[in-house]
């Protein structure tokens, strides 16, 4: 389990908890619908340029992918972004109250995964 992110499956929804170690938020979502904005994310059109590439021209070149889930609770969007950086891709969430939590992409990815609908 990636440090700071935590998620159970309840039926249809998963409760995610992000944490940067000093507060903690706890959001519910359909696990379809987290399923389906992590799909997105890796849908074709993703940036190919290599990861130096990307450091040279940074305002020239989209570096991410983003996707939006409604939450149950508490009401609002979670944002979730693949951030392409020079290093491991990142997986970020931003909750609605504007907080930011980056985890690795493929620890991040095979920790949800196994909660997820095929």
């Amino acid at each position: 389990m990636p440090k700071g992110l935590s998620a159970v499956r309840k039926g249809e929804t998963i409760e995610l908890v992000l944490s940067d170690g000093t507060a903690e938020e706890r959001l519910r979502l359909l696990a379809i619908e987290l399923a389906e904005a992590l799909a997105r994310l890796e849908a074709p059109g993703y940036p190919t340029m290599d990861p130096e590439e990307l450091e040279d021209k940074p305002n020239d070149a989209p570096n991410y992918t983003t996707a939006t889930v409604e939450l149950l609770e508490p009401e609002g969007l979670l944002t979730l972004r693949k951030v392409r950086v020079p290093g491991p891709d990142l997986l970020e969430f931003t909750t609605p109250s504007g907080s930011v939590y980056e985890f690795e992409w493929r620890p991040a990815l095979a920790y949800l995964e196994p909660l997820l609908p095929r």
